[in-house]
């Protein structure tokens, strides 16, 4: 069974990501910087798009 409810199943739509306003998600430079890191990671490996 996956872990989440949620699926992606195809490359031809955009996903969304979301964050609670009261959650302080991106008030570290270092959890900044992993997520950073990690769009670029997906950008250079595997065609990903950011639109934002």
């Amino acid at each position: 069974m996956p872990r989440s409810r949620y699926r992606f199943l195809g490359d031809d739509a955009p996903y969304f990501m979301t964050v609670n306003p009261w959650l302080p998600v991106f008030n570290r430079p270092e959890t900044v910087e992993i997520v950073l890191d990690s769009w670029r990671w997906l950008q250079a490996k595997e065609q990903f798009r950011l639109h934002g």
